[in-house]
């Protein structure tokens, strides 16, 4: 929950930092710095020669380009719309963890997840307005960082929960420092360079927090998390995300949702909240999880 509180109060310090640098120099940054928090972490903990873990470094690389994903249209998803309506949409990735669940796993959900995918569409219809067949740029790529982010939990949760939770977010955040450095080079970006930009309190507030507290420390806590609870679990607790996301942009920068849009707002948290942590589709996984505690 310390985590969606976080993650709900970085919208509003991401936005605020874009005013001043562009995305992907600020994304660098910002992986950077929480790379080198993580490597930290690390060598104080005693697992340097885990990093040459052949099966966890295989699976970080293409799981750390799925989360670059995520953050590169997140990001520039908050350059074109609000931080609460950014926080709503990217909170749909807890829906699509299920639907993208039946390709990919061949599992067959409840009906109940059926209902909440409906519902998150009427709450995606009165967030975006009248325009819901023209959806705003912004609108669009927030949603596609809902698509990368529900493949990286399904992953964790098929693949990673055998794997070291820390070196695999080290693996994970120092990919997207790369990506996004290889990025910045194509752009022709020099911010990187200009020392002044970073110092800025607005910049600098916003690279801490969000390379520390919302890059770094949370992401090993997911994957430490993952390996005792569900993924649907993780989704339900990750659903106050965008609630959280909406509170801070409104004490902290007054962004006020309209009526219909906190109407809105409200039903893709109930569709979240529709996935429930014991049904069908997780069993599997639940139970597996549940043998190995015993075990421990």
């Amino acid at each position: 929950m310390l985590t969606a509180l976080v993650w709900g109060a970085t919208f509003t310090l991401t936005k605020n930092a874009l005013t001043r640098v562009d995305v992907y120099p600020f994304l660098f940054v910002r992986f950077f710095v929480a790379t080198v928090v993580l490597v930290a972490i690390v060598l104080l903990t005693s697992r340097r020669h885990r990093f040459f873990d052949s099966r966890t470094l295989g699976f970080g690389v293409p799981l750390g380009m799925i989360l670059f994903g995520a953050y590169a249209f997140q990001t520039m998803g908050l350059g074109n719309t609000s931080p609460a309506i950014t926080g709503f949409l990217t909170g749909l990735y807890v829906v699509l963890v299920p639907i993208l669940s039946i390709p990919l796993f061949r599992t067959s959900p409840p009906r109940r997840m059926w209902m909440g995918a409906l519902i998150a569409a009427v709450g995606l219809a009165l967030i975006s307005g009248p325009g819901i067949l023209h959806l705003q740029t912004g609108d669009i790529q927030v949603l596609i960082c809902a698509v990368f982010l529900a493949l990286q939990i399904l992953l964790i949760e098929k693949y990673g929960r055998t794997m070291d939770a820390l070196i695999l977010a080290t693996i994970e955040i120092l990919v997207v420092a790369i990506c996004s450095l290889i990025v910045s080079g194509f752009q022709g970006s020099t911010e990187l360079l200009t020392l002044h930009v970073w110092l800025q309190p607005v910049v600098l507030w916003g690279v801490v927090i969000n390379a520390v507290l919302g890059t770094s420390l949370a992401y090993w806590g997911q994957n430490i998390f993952q390996q005792n609870i569900t993924a649907a679990q993780i989704a339900v607790i990750f659903s106050m995300e965008p609630v959280f996301a909406a509170l801070v942009a409104w004490v902290a920068a007054g962004d006020i949702l309209s009526p219909l849009q906190m109407v809105g707002g409200l039903l893709i948290v109930a569709s979240m909240l529709m996935v429930d942590p014991h049904v069908s589709w997780t069993r599997r996984y639940s139970r597996r999880s549940s043998e190995r505690v015993i075990r421990k």
